[in-house]
């Protein structure tokens, strides 16, 4: 499950997939919790996710709860990014350091930190590039791209995705089937990795005007 613990970033990537911007929302920890009952391979997300305030008690949780913890950071914190490449080359966690032309510079140490022999690590290495996404160029914050549910070229997130606050849905995109709130109750139909995405396809066809 991909847990989305907050909706807030530091950069502003023009293929970014959450349309994330520096004013968002932050996951509680009791939705935090109640999200990890459902998988136990989790991907801890954003926005940014090292800028929640209680991060580092979100990723404890996890590490005590799942059996697998990924995530991706922009490395934009340094002392949080050096410790996260830490645990992953311990095989504690999987995280990627996400740097392309669209990010802004970081500390060359956190870059290092995520190489190996100038290679990135596989899994948990530097990302390079994702086609997935287009930020309006206008400034008008959307999640612009295309989606083909269950197509992991495609889809934003092809699994089921916690908003923060704790609202289900079938995938990362916009207009995705909701199966609930996990604060509350929750019905996730036996054949939801079937079903077709139902964000708008009006958006990239304004982009394209």
């Amino acid at each position: 499950m991909y847990i989305q613990i907050t909706t807030r970033c530091n950069m502003e990537c023009e293929h970014c997939c959450m349309s994330a911007t520096a004013k968002g929302e932050d996951m509680s920890i009791g939705t935090f919790k109640n999200a990890l009952e459902y998988d136990e391979y989790i991907t801890i997300g954003g926005g940014e996710p090292t800028l929640h305030p209680k991060f580092w008690e979100m990723m404890g949780l996890a590490l005590g709860f799942g059996e697998y913890v990924w995530l991706a950071t922009n490395g934009s914190i340094t002392k949080t990014a050096l410790a996260l490449a830490r645990m992953a080359k311990k095989g504690m966690i999987g995280c990627a350091l996400s740097q392309d032309v669209y990010h802004d510079e970081i500390d060359y140490a956190v870059v290092q930190a995520f190489t190996k022999d100038k290679k990135p690590y596989y899994g948990y290495g530097q990302t390079n590039e994702d086609y997935r996404e287009i930020r309006d160029v206008t400034g008008k914050e959307i999640n612009g791209g295309r989606c083909g549910f269950g197509e992991e070229d495609n889809c934003v997130c092809p699994g089921l995705v916690c908003k923060p606050n704790g609202e289900l849905r079938a995938c990362g995109c916009d207009g995705a089937p909701s199966f609930g709130n996990i604060n509350t109750q929750i019905n996730i139909p036996d054949d939801w990795d079937q079903m077709e995405c139902y964000r708008e396809q009006t958006v990239l066809a304004d982009l394209k005007r």
